[in-house]
C-alpha cells in the first residue's frame, strides 16, 4: 500500500464517518479502522483532525464539483438554455451527491465556533462552489438583461436551496425532497428567466 493509497483511504473514511456521525463524535481510531491502515499512516498524513477534515472537505468539494461539471449542458450554446439544463443536471445527479447529507454543510453547523480554521475553509469553499455556479448563472442573466439580481446573489441561493432541501429530506426520512427542491429553484429560474416552456 502506497503512502498516497492510505492517505486516501484516511480521507474517504473521514469523509464517511464525519457525513454520518458529524465533526465531534467521529475519532481518530475509528477513521484508521474503517481506512483499514495503522494509526501511524494517519499521523504521518495528517498531524491532527482538524488538518484531515480540512483535506476530506477539499477533496469533497472537488469530487463533487467534478461530477458536475462535464454535463450534457456544457454543449448547449444559448446561455439560458444552458443554466436550467445545468439546474436540470444538479437535479438528476443529486442522490449521487448528497443522498447522506453534504460533508460541508454537516460540519459547518459543528464547527462554527470551535475549529476557526475549519470553518474558514468551509467558507472558502462554499465560495468556490458559489463562483462556479454564478459562471453558469451569470450569462443567462445578461442574456435576459436583469441587472437587479446578480450572478453571485443567484448562486447563493441556489446553495441555500440545496443545503435546505438535504436537511429536509433528511428530517422527514424522504430523499425525493431533496430532487423537488431543485426542481422548485428550477422553476423560479424558468420564471425570473421569463422562459416561455411552450416554445
Amino acid at each position: 500500500m502506497s503512502k498516497q493509497t492510505a492517505k486516501q483511504k484516511v480521507i474517504d473514511a473521514a469523509q464517511q464517518l464525519m457525513t454520518s456521525r458529524g465533526y465531534s463524535a467521529t475519532t481518530v481510531d475509528e477513521i484508521v479502522k474503517l481506512a483499514g491502515v495503522a494509526k501511524g499512516s494517519f499521523y504521518h498524513a495528517f498531524q491532527s483532525k482538524e488538518e484531515l477534515a480540512i483535506a476530506a472537505l477539499e477533496d469533497y468539494e472537488e469530487k463533487g464539483w467534478a461530477l458536475v461539471s462535464n454535463g450534457p449542458y456544457v454543449e448547449i450554446d444559448d446561455p439560458v438554455e444552458r443554466a436550467l439544463a445545468f439546474v436540470q443536471f444538479i437535479e438528476d445527479k443529486s442522490a449521487d451527491l448528497w443522498a447522506h447529507g453534504c460533508l460541508l454543510g454537516s460540519v459547518s453547523i459543528e464547527v462554527a465556533h470551535s475549529y476557526p480554521e475549519v470553518i474558514q475553509r468551509i467558507d472558502e469553499l462554499f465560495d468556490e462552489f458559489e463562483d462556479n455556479l454564478a459562471a453558469i448563472l451569470t450569462p443567462a442573466l445578461e442574456a435576459r438583461g436583469i441587472t437587479d439580481i446578480t450572478g453571485k446573489a443567484l448562486s447563493i441561493h441556489f446553495l441555500a436551496v440545496i443545503e435546505g432541501s438535504i436537511i429536509t429530506a433528511k428530517s422527514h426520512l424522504n430523499p425525493s425532497y431533496l430532487q423537488q427542491g431543485i426542481a422548485h429553484f428550477k422553476h423560479y429560474l424558468e420564471l425570473l428567466l421569463a422562459v416561455d416552456k411552450a416554445m
